[in-house]
């Protein structure tokens, strides 16, 4: 039981991180102009989250890698849903920005990307099965809550480049 708290908490952490720094990475180009964050949005998220994916479903110690990749597509559905009501809602003040037909399309993807990867990837995750570390938590929990407070720091402050 365990082992099953700490991957859910290492998913979590994950989808946290993954969701921050991406917003981060993607804050100016798109600021500069939307179409040109779109374009990186649509190239660099999916590697990013799908880098994400793989190292939390590295980590399933369950029997059945679907049932890892179901629970990891659910956390990181569900934390990308709250976090864009917080970055776009609290932080941003913008909803209406949020709820597009691409924000729809993204959740799809980001549901059905754990299943793609075991999928494609099922060999190699079984290959790479690695233990969860404390120090694991430390450093994702630190880069997403760094990448968090720069954004708040640059949204809040209306920095430019």
């Amino acid at each position: 039981m365990k082992e099953n708290t700490k991957w859910f908490l290492y998913n979590l952490i994950m989808a946290f991180s993954l969701y921050w720094t991406g917003n981060l990475i993607l804050w100016f180009p798109w600021s500069i102009n939307a179409n040109l964050g779109i374009g990186l949005m649509l190239t660099i998220m999916p590697l990013l989250w799908g880098v994400g994916i793989y190292y939390c479903l590295i980590r399933y110690k369950g029997k059945r890698a679907l049932n890892g990749a179901i629970i990891s597509s659910i956390i990181m559905l569900i934390s990308a849903i709250i976090a864009d009501y917080i970055f776009f809602g609290l932080i941003r003040g913008s909803l209406n920005d949020l709820y597009q037909p691409t924000t729809f399309y993204g959740y799809g993807f980001l549901f059905a990307l754990p299943f793609i990867e075991i999928l494609f990837f099922r060999k190699l995750i079984d290959k790479k099965k690695r233990q969860i570390k404390t120090n694991d938590f430390f450093l994702i929990g630190t880069l997403g809550t760094i990448c968090l407070l720069i954004l708040i720091i640059i949204i809040k402050y209306d920095i430019k480049i």
